[in-house]
Protein backbone atom coordinates (compact mmCIF):
# COMPACT_ATOMS: atom_id res chain seq x y z
CA UNK A 1 0.00 0.00 0.00
CA UNK A 2 1.53 3.34 -1.04
CA UNK A 3 2.15 5.72 1.83
CA UNK A 4 0.38 8.65 0.16
CA UNK A 5 -2.58 6.62 -1.12
CA UNK A 6 -6.11 7.31 0.05
CA UNK A 7 -6.27 3.81 1.50
CA UNK A 8 -3.16 4.44 3.61
CA UNK A 9 -4.18 7.94 4.71
CA UNK A 10 -7.79 7.17 5.61
CA UNK A 11 -8.47 6.04 9.16
CA UNK A 12 -11.59 3.90 9.49
CA UNK A 13 -13.37 3.31 12.82
CA UNK A 14 -16.40 1.20 13.71
CA UNK A 15 -18.32 1.78 16.93
CA UNK A 16 -20.29 -0.72 18.96
CA UNK A 17 -23.55 0.99 17.99
CA UNK A 18 -22.86 0.31 14.29
CA UNK A 19 -21.72 3.81 13.34
CA UNK A 20 -18.82 4.03 10.89
CA UNK A 21 -16.36 6.93 10.91
CA UNK A 22 -13.74 7.68 8.25
CA UNK A 23 -11.15 10.39 8.84
CA UNK A 24 -8.65 11.74 6.34
CA UNK A 25 -6.08 14.27 7.52
CA UNK A 26 -5.37 17.03 4.98
CA UNK A 27 -3.35 20.00 6.22
CA UNK A 28 -3.54 21.97 2.95
CA UNK A 29 -5.72 24.64 4.57
CA UNK A 30 -7.28 25.24 8.02
CA UNK A 31 -10.70 23.85 7.14
CA UNK A 32 -12.64 20.65 7.68
CA UNK A 33 -15.49 19.11 5.67
CA UNK A 34 -18.11 16.67 6.88
CA UNK A 35 -20.13 14.27 4.77
CA UNK A 36 -22.35 11.44 5.82
CA UNK A 37 -25.45 9.39 5.25
CA UNK A 38 -27.96 7.37 7.22
CA UNK A 39 -30.73 5.16 5.88
CA UNK A 40 -33.86 7.25 6.41
CA UNK A 41 -34.88 8.29 2.89
CA UNK A 42 -38.25 8.20 1.15
CA UNK A 43 -37.96 4.44 0.57
CA UNK A 44 -38.91 4.16 4.25
CA UNK A 45 -42.00 6.38 4.08
CA UNK A 46 -44.96 4.65 5.76
CA UNK A 47 -47.78 3.65 3.37
CA UNK A 48 -49.91 6.65 2.49
CA UNK A 49 -47.39 9.07 3.93
CA UNK A 50 -45.30 10.44 1.06
CA UNK A 51 -43.17 13.33 2.22
CA UNK A 52 -42.44 12.20 5.77
CA UNK A 53 -38.77 11.35 5.15
CA UNK A 54 -38.10 14.65 3.42
CA UNK A 55 -39.94 16.71 6.01
CA UNK A 56 -38.21 14.95 8.90
CA UNK A 57 -34.75 15.59 7.44
CA UNK A 58 -35.61 19.23 6.79
CA UNK A 59 -36.79 19.64 10.38
CA UNK A 60 -33.49 18.54 11.95
CA UNK A 61 -32.09 22.09 11.79
CA UNK A 62 -35.28 23.77 13.01
CA UNK A 63 -34.29 23.60 16.66
CA UNK A 64 -33.34 21.10 19.33
CA UNK A 65 -34.34 20.27 22.88
CA UNK A 66 -31.73 22.78 24.05
CA UNK A 67 -31.65 25.56 21.46
CA UNK A 68 -33.84 27.31 18.91
CA UNK A 69 -33.05 27.22 15.21
CA UNK A 70 -32.10 30.90 15.42
CA UNK A 71 -29.57 30.31 18.19
CA UNK A 72 -27.98 27.46 16.26
CA UNK A 73 -27.94 29.42 13.00
CA UNK A 74 -26.31 32.44 14.65
CA UNK A 75 -23.55 30.31 16.14
CA UNK A 76 -22.82 28.57 12.84
CA UNK A 77 -22.99 31.72 10.74
CA UNK A 78 -20.82 33.60 13.22
CA UNK A 79 -18.10 31.03 12.62
CA UNK A 80 -18.64 30.89 8.86
CA UNK A 81 -19.71 27.25 9.21
CA UNK A 82 -22.69 25.33 7.93
CA UNK A 83 -24.53 22.06 8.43
CA UNK A 84 -27.27 20.64 6.23
CA UNK A 85 -29.56 17.62 6.03
CA UNK A 86 -31.50 16.42 3.00
CA UNK A 87 -33.44 13.28 2.19
CA UNK A 88 -33.16 11.38 -1.07
CA UNK A 89 -34.68 8.09 -2.16
CA UNK A 90 -32.82 5.84 0.27
CA UNK A 91 -30.75 8.02 2.55
CA UNK A 92 -30.48 11.26 4.44
CA UNK A 93 -27.33 13.14 3.49
CA UNK A 94 -25.34 15.19 5.97
CA UNK A 95 -23.09 17.99 4.76
CA UNK A 96 -20.96 20.48 6.61
CA UNK A 97 -17.93 22.69 6.52
CA UNK A 98 -16.03 24.80 9.05
CA UNK A 99 -12.68 26.16 10.02
CA UNK A 100 -10.74 23.47 11.86
CA UNK A 101 -10.62 25.64 14.98
CA UNK A 102 -14.43 25.36 15.15
CA UNK A 103 -14.44 21.56 14.83
CA UNK A 104 -15.68 20.96 18.40
CA UNK A 105 -18.52 23.46 18.05
CA UNK A 106 -19.72 22.08 14.73
CA UNK A 107 -19.57 18.44 15.79
CA UNK A 108 -21.48 19.16 19.00
CA UNK A 109 -24.15 20.94 16.93
CA UNK A 110 -24.29 18.03 14.50
CA UNK A 111 -24.79 15.55 17.33
CA UNK A 112 -27.39 17.79 18.98
CA UNK A 113 -29.43 18.10 15.79
CA UNK A 114 -29.21 14.38 15.07
CA UNK A 115 -30.03 13.22 18.60
CA UNK A 116 -32.30 15.92 20.03
CA UNK A 117 -34.42 17.56 17.32
CA UNK A 118 -37.37 19.37 18.88
CA UNK A 119 -39.53 19.09 15.71
CA UNK A 120 -41.59 22.22 16.48
CA UNK A 121 -45.14 22.17 15.12
CA UNK A 122 -45.09 25.73 13.79
CA UNK A 123 -41.99 24.99 11.74
CA UNK A 124 -43.62 21.90 10.27
CA UNK A 125 -46.64 23.90 9.15
CA UNK A 126 -44.44 26.49 7.42
CA UNK A 127 -42.39 23.74 5.80
CA UNK A 128 -45.52 21.98 4.55
CA UNK A 129 -46.82 25.19 2.99
CA UNK A 130 -43.51 25.77 1.16
CA UNK A 131 -43.43 22.16 0.02
CA UNK A 132 -46.98 22.24 -1.33
CA UNK A 133 -46.36 25.56 -3.10
CA UNK A 134 -43.27 24.10 -4.77
CA UNK A 135 -45.15 20.98 -5.83
CA UNK A 136 -47.92 23.10 -7.35
CA UNK A 137 -45.37 25.19 -9.23
CA UNK A 138 -43.72 22.04 -10.54
CA UNK A 139 -46.97 21.09 -12.23
CA UNK A 140 -46.36 23.88 -14.71
CA UNK A 141 -42.86 22.67 -15.59
CA UNK A 142 -42.97 20.61 -18.77
CA UNK A 143 -39.88 18.53 -18.04
CA UNK A 144 -40.89 17.70 -14.48
CA UNK A 145 -44.39 16.70 -15.58
CA UNK A 146 -43.00 14.44 -18.30
CA UNK A 147 -40.56 12.73 -15.93
CA UNK A 148 -43.29 12.30 -13.31
CA UNK A 149 -45.59 10.59 -15.79
CA UNK A 150 -42.85 8.35 -17.17
CA UNK A 151 -42.07 7.03 -13.68
CA UNK A 152 -45.76 6.28 -13.18
CA UNK A 153 -45.81 4.23 -16.38
CA UNK A 154 -42.51 2.41 -15.88
CA UNK A 155 -42.57 1.71 -12.13
CA UNK A 156 -45.29 0.11 -9.99
CA UNK A 157 -46.92 2.32 -7.38
CA UNK A 158 -45.01 0.68 -4.54
CA UNK A 159 -41.62 1.48 -6.11
CA UNK A 160 -39.62 4.36 -4.61
CA UNK A 161 -39.03 5.58 -8.17
CA UNK A 162 -42.76 5.95 -8.89
CA UNK A 163 -43.65 9.63 -8.46
CA UNK A 164 -47.20 10.07 -7.11
CA UNK A 165 -49.68 12.51 -8.62
CA UNK A 166 -49.95 16.04 -7.26
CA UNK A 167 -53.36 15.28 -5.83
CA UNK A 168 -52.07 12.31 -3.87
CA UNK A 169 -48.95 14.12 -2.67
CA UNK A 170 -50.95 17.16 -1.60
CA UNK A 171 -53.45 15.09 0.35
CA UNK A 172 -50.81 13.03 2.11
CA UNK A 173 -48.55 15.97 3.00
CA UNK A 174 -51.47 18.00 4.31
CA UNK A 175 -52.31 15.14 6.69
CA UNK A 176 -48.77 14.79 8.11
CA UNK A 177 -48.53 15.76 11.76
CA UNK A 178 -45.76 16.18 14.30
CA UNK A 179 -46.75 12.78 15.69
CA UNK A 180 -46.02 11.26 12.28
CA UNK A 181 -42.58 12.88 12.18
CA UNK A 182 -41.78 11.79 15.73
CA UNK A 183 -42.79 8.21 14.91
CA UNK A 184 -40.65 8.25 11.76
CA UNK A 185 -37.70 9.74 13.63
CA UNK A 186 -37.88 7.11 16.37
CA UNK A 187 -38.20 4.26 13.88
CA UNK A 188 -35.55 5.35 11.34
CA UNK A 189 -32.92 7.55 12.97
CA UNK A 190 -30.00 6.02 14.80
CA UNK A 191 -26.29 5.31 14.65
CA UNK A 192 -26.59 1.79 13.26
CA UNK A 193 -26.75 2.99 9.64
CA UNK A 194 -24.75 6.20 10.08
CA UNK A 195 -21.62 6.71 7.99
CA UNK A 196 -19.73 9.90 8.83
CA UNK A 197 -16.65 11.11 6.95
CA UNK A 198 -14.38 13.93 8.16
CA UNK A 199 -11.66 15.37 5.90
CA UNK A 200 -9.39 18.29 6.59
CA UNK A 201 -7.07 19.94 9.07
CA UNK A 202 -7.69 17.45 11.88
CA UNK A 203 -5.91 14.72 13.80
CA UNK A 204 -7.66 11.34 13.24
CA UNK A 205 -7.33 10.03 16.80
CA UNK A 206 -8.79 13.24 18.20
CA UNK A 207 -11.69 13.09 15.73
CA UNK A 208 -12.32 9.49 16.74
CA UNK A 209 -12.44 10.43 20.39
CA UNK A 210 -14.65 13.46 19.83
CA UNK A 211 -17.20 11.65 17.65
CA UNK A 212 -17.18 8.71 20.06
CA UNK A 213 -17.99 11.03 22.97
CA UNK A 214 -20.83 12.69 21.04
CA UNK A 215 -22.40 9.78 19.17
CA UNK A 216 -20.80 6.59 20.47
CA UNK A 217 -23.69 5.86 22.84
CA UNK A 218 -26.46 6.82 20.38
CA UNK A 219 -28.53 3.76 19.65
CA UNK A 220 -31.87 4.57 18.08
CA UNK A 221 -33.29 2.21 15.50
CA UNK A 222 -31.64 -1.05 14.38
CA UNK A 223 -29.94 -1.03 10.99
CA UNK A 224 -32.48 -0.56 8.20
CA UNK A 225 -32.75 -3.08 5.38
CA UNK A 226 -33.23 -2.11 1.76
CA UNK A 227 -34.82 -4.99 -0.10
CA UNK A 228 -35.89 -3.62 -3.46
CA UNK A 229 -36.83 -5.95 -6.31
CA UNK A 230 -35.44 -5.32 -9.78
CA UNK A 231 -37.86 -3.62 -12.15
CA UNK A 232 -38.46 -5.64 -15.33
CA UNK A 233 -38.09 -4.00 -18.71
CA UNK A 234 -41.33 -3.18 -20.49
CA UNK A 235 -42.12 -5.53 -23.34
CA UNK A 236 -43.58 -2.86 -25.65
CA UNK A 237 -43.01 0.89 -26.06
CA UNK A 238 -45.54 3.38 -24.66
CA UNK A 239 -46.24 6.98 -25.58
CA UNK A 240 -48.25 9.72 -23.86
CA UNK A 241 -48.92 13.42 -24.36
CA UNK A 242 -49.45 15.92 -21.52
CA UNK A 243 -51.19 19.14 -22.52
CA UNK A 244 -50.11 22.27 -20.65
CA UNK A 245 -51.26 25.81 -21.35
CA UNK A 246 -49.18 28.52 -22.98
CA UNK A 247 -45.81 26.79 -23.20
CA UNK A 248 -43.41 28.01 -25.86
CA UNK A 249 -41.36 24.82 -25.78
CA UNK A 250 -42.13 21.16 -25.27
CA UNK A 251 -40.14 18.66 -23.25
CA UNK A 252 -39.66 15.09 -24.40
CA UNK A 253 -38.58 12.35 -22.01
CA UNK A 254 -37.65 8.95 -23.42
CA UNK A 255 -36.73 6.20 -21.00
CA UNK A 256 -37.10 2.83 -19.34
CA UNK A 257 -36.12 0.99 -16.17
CA UNK A 258 -32.35 0.86 -16.31
CA UNK A 259 -31.62 -2.48 -14.68
CA UNK A 260 -28.40 -0.85 -13.42
CA UNK A 261 -27.23 -0.52 -9.82
CA UNK A 262 -23.93 0.56 -8.31
CA UNK A 263 -23.31 -3.06 -7.38
CA UNK A 264 -23.55 -4.18 -11.03
CA UNK A 265 -20.14 -5.47 -12.16
CA UNK A 266 -20.38 -3.49 -15.41
CA UNK A 267 -21.49 -0.25 -13.73
CA UNK A 268 -18.47 1.76 -14.87
CA UNK A 269 -18.79 0.48 -18.44
CA UNK A 270 -22.46 1.47 -18.54
CA UNK A 271 -21.78 4.94 -17.14
CA UNK A 272 -18.94 5.43 -19.61
CA UNK A 273 -21.27 4.44 -22.44
CA UNK A 274 -23.80 7.01 -21.31
CA UNK A 275 -21.16 9.73 -21.27
CA UNK A 276 -20.50 9.06 -24.94
CA UNK A 277 -24.19 8.84 -25.81
CA UNK A 278 -25.66 11.87 -24.12
CA UNK A 279 -24.31 13.00 -20.76
CA UNK A 280 -22.89 16.19 -22.28
CA UNK A 281 -24.98 18.35 -24.58
CA UNK A 282 -21.79 19.70 -26.15
CA UNK A 283 -19.73 16.58 -26.90
CA UNK A 284 -22.02 13.51 -26.87
CA UNK A 285 -23.61 11.82 -29.87
CA UNK A 286 -27.06 13.14 -29.04
CA UNK A 287 -25.76 16.66 -28.49
CA UNK A 288 -23.58 16.81 -31.58
CA UNK A 289 -26.38 15.60 -33.86
CA UNK A 290 -29.57 17.10 -32.47
CA UNK A 291 -28.15 20.33 -31.04
CA UNK A 292 -25.19 21.20 -33.22
CA UNK A 293 -25.96 19.65 -36.61
CA UNK A 294 -29.77 19.85 -36.71
CA UNK A 295 -30.24 22.88 -34.46
CA UNK A 296 -33.35 21.46 -32.82
CA UNK A 297 -32.47 22.28 -29.21
CA UNK A 298 -30.12 24.06 -26.86
CA UNK A 299 -30.08 21.07 -24.53
CA UNK A 300 -30.33 17.30 -24.77
CA UNK A 301 -28.93 14.84 -22.24
CA UNK A 302 -29.12 11.21 -21.25
CA UNK A 303 -28.61 9.82 -17.76
CA UNK A 304 -28.89 6.84 -15.47
CA UNK A 305 -31.01 8.39 -12.76
CA UNK A 306 -30.42 6.91 -9.30
CA UNK A 307 -28.54 3.82 -10.38
CA UNK A 308 -27.19 3.38 -6.87
CA UNK A 309 -28.89 1.30 -4.20
CA UNK A 310 -31.72 0.75 -6.68
CA UNK A 311 -32.21 0.58 -10.43
CA UNK A 312 -33.68 3.97 -11.25
CA UNK A 313 -34.64 4.94 -14.80
CA UNK A 314 -32.49 5.59 -17.83
CA UNK A 315 -33.70 8.86 -19.38
CA UNK A 316 -33.14 10.95 -22.49
CA UNK A 317 -34.35 14.52 -22.01
CA UNK A 318 -34.70 17.14 -24.74
CA UNK A 319 -36.41 20.54 -24.96
CA UNK A 320 -37.67 21.50 -28.42
CA UNK A 321 -40.21 23.65 -30.21
CA UNK A 322 -43.55 21.81 -30.53
CA UNK A 323 -43.12 21.63 -34.30
CA UNK A 324 -39.85 19.71 -33.88
CA UNK A 325 -41.04 17.09 -31.41
CA UNK A 326 -41.41 14.24 -33.89
CA UNK A 327 -38.07 14.95 -35.56
CA UNK A 328 -36.30 15.04 -32.17
CA UNK A 329 -37.88 11.76 -31.05
CA UNK A 330 -37.15 9.97 -34.32
CA UNK A 331 -33.53 11.15 -34.46
CA UNK A 332 -32.88 10.33 -30.80
CA UNK A 333 -34.18 6.81 -31.27
CA UNK A 334 -32.07 6.35 -34.41
CA UNK A 335 -28.93 7.47 -32.60
CA UNK A 336 -29.51 5.06 -29.71
CA UNK A 337 -30.28 2.17 -32.06
CA UNK A 338 -27.06 2.84 -33.97
CA UNK A 339 -25.18 3.03 -30.67
CA UNK A 340 -26.52 -0.38 -29.66
CA UNK A 341 -25.76 -1.85 -33.08
CA UNK A 342 -22.23 -0.52 -33.58
CA UNK A 343 -21.07 0.23 -30.06
CA UNK A 344 -18.69 2.92 -28.89
CA UNK A 345 -15.95 4.15 -31.18
CA UNK A 346 -12.36 3.74 -30.04
CA UNK A 347 -11.76 7.48 -30.06
CA UNK A 348 -14.94 8.05 -28.03
CA UNK A 349 -13.77 5.47 -25.52
CA UNK A 350 -10.37 7.12 -25.10
CA UNK A 351 -11.84 10.62 -24.90
CA UNK A 352 -14.43 9.67 -22.29
CA UNK A 353 -11.93 7.73 -20.20
CA UNK A 354 -9.54 10.68 -20.19
CA UNK A 355 -12.26 13.24 -19.40
CA UNK A 356 -13.79 11.20 -16.59
CA UNK A 357 -10.45 10.39 -14.97
CA UNK A 358 -9.54 14.08 -15.15
CA UNK A 359 -12.79 15.27 -13.57
CA UNK A 360 -12.53 12.59 -10.87
CA UNK A 361 -9.06 13.80 -9.90
CA UNK A 362 -10.17 17.43 -9.92
CA UNK A 363 -13.04 16.50 -7.59
CA UNK A 364 -10.54 15.05 -5.14
CA UNK A 365 -8.71 18.36 -4.88
CA UNK A 366 -11.03 19.64 -2.13
CA UNK A 367 -11.89 18.36 1.32
CA UNK A 368 -15.56 18.23 0.36
CA UNK A 369 -14.80 16.24 -2.79
CA UNK A 370 -12.70 13.70 -0.91
CA UNK A 371 -15.36 13.38 1.80
CA UNK A 372 -18.10 12.75 -0.75
CA UNK A 373 -16.09 10.09 -2.58
CA UNK A 374 -15.09 8.32 0.63
CA UNK A 375 -18.72 8.27 1.73
CA UNK A 376 -19.80 6.78 -1.59
CA UNK A 377 -17.07 4.14 -1.38
CA UNK A 378 -18.22 3.17 2.10
CA UNK A 379 -21.94 3.10 1.28
CA UNK A 380 -21.39 0.88 -1.77
CA UNK A 381 -18.81 -1.31 -0.02
CA UNK A 382 -16.03 -0.39 -2.45
CA UNK A 383 -13.36 0.32 0.16
CA UNK A 384 -11.18 3.39 0.62
CA UNK A 385 -8.73 2.02 -1.96
CA UNK A 386 -11.37 2.61 -4.64
CA UNK A 387 -10.24 6.22 -4.84
CA UNK A 388 -6.75 4.98 -5.66
CA UNK A 389 -7.93 2.28 -8.06
CA UNK A 390 -10.53 4.28 -9.98
CA UNK A 391 -8.28 5.58 -12.75
CA UNK A 392 -6.90 2.11 -13.50
CA UNK A 393 -10.34 0.51 -13.34
CA UNK A 394 -11.77 3.01 -15.79
CA UNK A 395 -8.71 3.09 -18.03
CA UNK A 396 -8.68 -0.70 -18.36
CA UNK A 397 -12.16 -0.85 -19.90
CA UNK A 398 -12.12 -2.04 -23.50
CA UNK A 399 -14.45 -1.40 -26.39
CA UNK A 400 -15.85 -4.92 -25.88
CA UNK A 401 -16.59 -4.15 -22.20
CA UNK A 402 -18.48 -0.99 -23.06
CA UNK A 403 -20.29 -2.53 -26.04
CA UNK A 404 -21.56 -5.36 -23.84
CA UNK A 405 -22.88 -2.79 -21.35
CA UNK A 406 -24.56 -0.84 -24.14
CA UNK A 407 -26.46 -3.94 -25.25
CA UNK A 408 -27.33 -4.74 -21.65
CA UNK A 409 -28.67 -1.35 -20.56
CA UNK A 410 -29.92 0.61 -23.60
CA UNK A 411 -33.30 -0.51 -24.95
CA UNK A 412 -34.86 1.93 -27.44
CA UNK A 413 -37.24 -0.79 -28.60
CA UNK A 414 -38.95 -0.80 -25.16
CA UNK A 415 -38.74 2.87 -24.27
CA UNK A 416 -41.60 4.95 -22.93
CA UNK A 417 -41.93 8.42 -24.46
CA UNK A 418 -43.75 11.26 -22.68
CA UNK A 419 -44.22 14.68 -24.28
CA UNK A 420 -45.34 17.71 -22.27
CA UNK A 421 -46.22 21.08 -23.77
CA UNK A 422 -48.84 23.10 -25.65
CA UNK A 423 -50.19 21.51 -28.82
CA UNK A 424 -53.01 22.53 -31.15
Amino acid sequence: MQENSFAARTHRYEFKNGMKLLVLENRANPTVSFYGVLKAGSYFNPPGRHGIASLTASMLNKGTARRSKLEIAEELEGAGAHLSFSASTFTVSIGGQALSRDFDMVTSTLAEELREPSLPGEELEKLKLRTLASLKQNQEETRLRAVERLTQIVYPSESPFHQPTLERLTSEIEDISIDDLEDFYRSRYGASSLVLVVVGDVEPAQVHGRIGDLLGDWTGTPAARIDLPWTPLQKTPTRELIQLKEKANADVIIGHASGLRRSSPDYLAAMLANRALGQSTLSSRLGLKIRDEMGLTYGITSSFTESGLGDGPFLISVTVAPSNVEKAIETSQEIVKEFVLSGIREEELRDEQSAWIGSFKIGLATNAGMAAQLTSAEVYDLGESYLDRFSNLLGSLTKADVDNAIRQYFHPESATTVIAGTFD
